[in-house]
């Protein structure tokens, strides 16, 4: 019974996640202008990036223990994060925190779905991953020397899944801080607040950059560095795979469970419109 149960839940999570992909799509379609600046926005700042790298590596030959090359290992990995991470889980948020402010949340609680899976998959643009995501990667991509790397098929694995348990444990940090919209009506400038620190530690910075104790701190509580620094550091061979990939799984199953029992909480203490 617990079976079938779990294989409805699925194709019912499935079928949300199709419908809500394509109403996005055909919302983003119909403003074809936007599309075209968000290309340019992202590429710009992307050569921006590596023109900046360049210029570092001329006058030094590594910087925290990371060459040239390394360096734009790193920064692909963190762009594939920040990507990720914004068009699924901040542009979400963004669009959960007005609808609690102004009662709309309502209308989504007495849909017969999952209301929290139906709030974080409702904005999943494909349109902004083609524009938005994929030109600017695809010069990082070409800007990087590939044969001089040796990444074995195994290392290659457990950092996908170190980046998996990296981009669940930044959701659920980044949500816990747009929940304060429950009680105060507003949580906006917090989750900014959140996914910037998330860009300049995660992003920015590669793993061997941060002292052991900052290391612990933006690997567990603030989880910024497992998606980008853990990733990147594995996949280049710097780090124990095991080690890591026990710490970013753990980190993981802790912030699916902290996600469920805040969220709970939260609409415990929801003020509906129509109360």
């Amino acid at each position: 019974m617990k079976l079938l149960e779990f294989k409805e839940s699925l194709k019912e999570r499935l079928v949300l996640l199709k419908a809500n992909t394509i109403y996005t799509a055909q919302r983003e379609l119909a403003y074809a202008g936007n599309n075209w600046a968000s290309i340019l926005s992202t590429t710009f700042y992307t050569f921006s990036v590596l023109i900046f790298i360049k210029v570092i590596y001329s006058n030094v030959q590594t910087v925290a223990g990371y060459s040239y090359n390394e360096m734009l290992i790193f920064f692909f990995v963190s762009q594939m994060t920040y990507y990720s991470n914004y068009l699924v889980t901040v542009r979400n948020l963004n669009d959960l925190i007005p609808d609690v402010n102004k009662g709309n949340l309502d209308m989504i609680l007495i849909k017969p779905v999952p209301s929290l899976y139906f709030l974080m998959t409702r904005s999943i643009s494909l349109v902004s991953i083609a524009t938005d995501a994929i030109p600017p990667t695809l010069a990082i991509i070409f800007s990087i020397n590939w044969h001089a790397l040796s990444i074995t098929f195994s290392t290659l694995i457990i950092s996908v899944f170190i980046w998996i348990f990296g981009l669940i444990a930044l959701h659920t940090f980044q949500l816990l801080s747009a929940l304060p919209v429950f009680w105060f009506g507003e949580s906006a400038n917090i989750l900014d607040l959140a996914s910037g620190t998330a860009s300049a530690s995660g992003t920015m910075i590669p793993l061997e950059g941060y002292g052991k104790n900052l290391q612990k701190l933006l690997g567990t509580v603030i989880p910024m560095l497992i998606a980008s620094g853990f990733t990147t550091s594995i996949l280049l061979g710097k780090s124990n795979p095991i080690v890591l990939f026990v710490w970013a799984l753990v980190v993981a199953i802790v912030a699916i469970y902290v996600k469920n029992v805040a969220w709970k909480f939260a609409l415990k203490h929801y003020t509906s419109a129509s109360s």
